[in-house]
């Protein structure tokens, strides 16, 4: 499975790009606690499409053209699909630093985790966004305590080395919040993961689950 991102220029036609207005927006979501939708123009008077959930990876400065073909300063962003990390959170092995915390302190771990400032180091999310999902997929699954957060039944079966298997989902499709933080990410077996993604009330169990999270981050840790 790959890790690589998606490559998305950044905003401005004329001169060199800046992170201003667009740009700044997708840089600092994360730590803004926003969630990033991209969508792409399909041609004039076509309307747009919905390329999907992204979160910021990092992003690179190049030289390259303006429209009017003089050469300036441009922003290439690195975005990794919320999807991908989805799927690298179920395939990776529980970080062997999380195994002895408590549920207290892996959420705290997981909430410092779910930030990255971009306005820093536009390299450093490129190491720290596989790591802040892992430490709140490690969060999630201690929170749901072997059971589906949504159907609230145990498990289907276990892992190798005796898990429950419960798949991570992020529920910002419907949201705006950032999908980083624990409040917006649910361990469901593998029936309620496919059912709020293709189900005919997909949406409507989004919500709901949603709105239990919330519930219960807003409680916090028993």
């Amino acid at each position: 499975m790959t890790k690589a991102p998606s490559f998305f220029s950044g905003e401005g036609q004329k001169s060199d790009m800046r992170f201003v207005r667009g740009n700044m927006a997708v840089r600092d979501h994360s730590v803004r606690g926003k969630a990033l939708h991209l969508f792409r123009t399909i041609g004039k008077g076509k309307g747009q499409k919905y390329l999907g959930e992204f979160v910021y990876h990092g992003h690179d400065w190049v030289r390259a053209p303006d429209v009017e073909g003089i050469l300036r300063n441009a922003i290439i962003f690195r975005l990794v699909p919320v999807a991908r990390l989805e799927q690298l959170e179920l395939a990776s092995a529980v970080d062997d630093r999380a195994k002895d915390l408590t549920l207290q302190e892996s959420r705290n771990r997981a909430i410092a985790a779910s930030k990255v400032d971009g306005s820093q180091n536009g390299k450093e999310g490129s190491r720290t966004v596989y790591e802040r999902s892992r430490a709140v997929r490690d969060y999630v699954l201690l929170r749901a305590a072997g059971k589906c957060e949504l159907c609230e039944q145990p498990a289907p079966f276990r892992r190798n080395g005796g898990l429950p298997y419960l798949e991570p989902h992020h529920t910002t499709r419907v949201s705006d919040g950032g999908p980083d933080h624990p409040q917006f990410v649910a361990a469901l077996c593998p029936a309620c993961h496919r059912e709020v993604h293709y189900g005919e009330h997909a949406r409507t169990k989004n919500l709901t689950l949603m709105e239990r999270l919330q519930a219960i981050e807003s409680a916090g840790p028993a």
